[in-house]
């Protein structure tokens, strides 16, 4: 797959994650910072409901999704590209957001949310990340 294709399937995941927020939960995201403060109370719920019997395939959609979301506020702040790369450790191939020579794993991070519960919350981890990229040379945006 090229990294144009990976990019716009996590757009298009991105855009998804905005249509299910507006007519399943009745909020409104607009790939702001703040939003991902409702994205977390999205998740809070979507663990909380999902049943134990949903299965690895519904968590995974659900990842894809969100962390598609996640993964585009990051983006479109910072810059960066979608890429598809092996998980430090070399084990398996993961979807992986380059920002300006960091690594992310938007939508691991969202399946770490729904499997293992609120000390994975993904506000905080977008604060870590903010804070780490602002560190960098050019990282703070106007």
């Amino acid at each position: 797959m090229e990294q144009k294709d990976i990019g716009a399937m996590m757009l298009a995941y991105a855009d998804e994650a905005v249509k299910m927020a507006r007519e399943e939960f009745e909020m409104e995201l607009d790939f702001s910072e703040s939003s991902l403060q409702q994205v977390e109370q999205i998740l809070s719920r979507l663990a909380n409901e999902m049943p134990d019997s949903a299965g690895d395939t519904a968590i995974d959609e659900m990842s894809k999704v969100w962390g598609g979301y996640l993964g585009e506020v990051v983006r479109r702040r910072w810059g960066g590209e979608w890429t598809i790369e092996y998980y430090p450790g070399g084990q398996f191939l993961i979807i992986t957001l380059n920002v300006n020579g960091s690594k992310l794993f938007p939508s691991m991070k969202v399946n770490r949310r729904l499997t293992e519960g609120p000390q994975e919350n993904v506000w905080d981890f977008y604060k870590t990340v903010k804070s780490r990229l602002e560190a960098k040379p050019g990282g703070r945006v106007q």
